[in-house]
């Protein structure tokens, strides 16, 4: 089935957006923060939005952040839970990879939730301490990693 990824084109696809973070990241994971369907990273013009669609249902979100020197971070990366462990979390990953290349980046980093290390690992990324102001807030947790493409 086809594959999509693209900034949320729609009002509805930007529901979908955010009713897949809100759910996926903020409720399962982090219920005592409050998600912010308006907040500004999502807004800046560095930053690339990306809601993943297969056969036109949305069921996946990553954001795409240009940091700028060929770097990006990959940030706030859901599968809705009853797509998950399916292989669509890898697809994902390849489809922004290529969208990261194609912005001229050339090293993706990301802030790995402790869960989700074994999948960041699958895919080609490796630990890598690589800003630890960020990890503030809900990624407190979080181990840092980094990808050369």
């Amino acid at each position: 089935m086809p594959y999509r990824l693209e900034v949320p084109a729609s009002q509805n696809d930007w529901q979908a957006f955010h009713d897949i973070r809100e759910t996926e990241l903020f409720l399962a994971r982090h219920s005592d923060t409050a998600y912010d369907r308006n907040h500004v990273d999502d807004f800046v013009s560095c930053n690339h939005p990306l809601l993943f669609k297969r056969a036109g249902r949305a069921i996946g979100v990553v954001r795409l952040d240009k940091l700028g020197a060929g770097k990006g971070a990959v940030r706030l990366v859901a599968i809705t839970a009853a797509e998950q462990g399916k292989g669509h979390g890898r697809v994902m990953a390849d489809m922004c990879e290529g969208i990261a290349r194609a912005l001229g980046m050339h090293t993706l980093f990301v802030n790995a939730a402790p869960e989700a290390i074994g999948f960041y690992e699958k895919t080609g990324l490796e630990r890598f301490d690589w800003d630890p102001s960020e990890l503030v807030s809900i990624a407190s947790q979080c181990v840092q990693m980094r990808k050369r493409l």
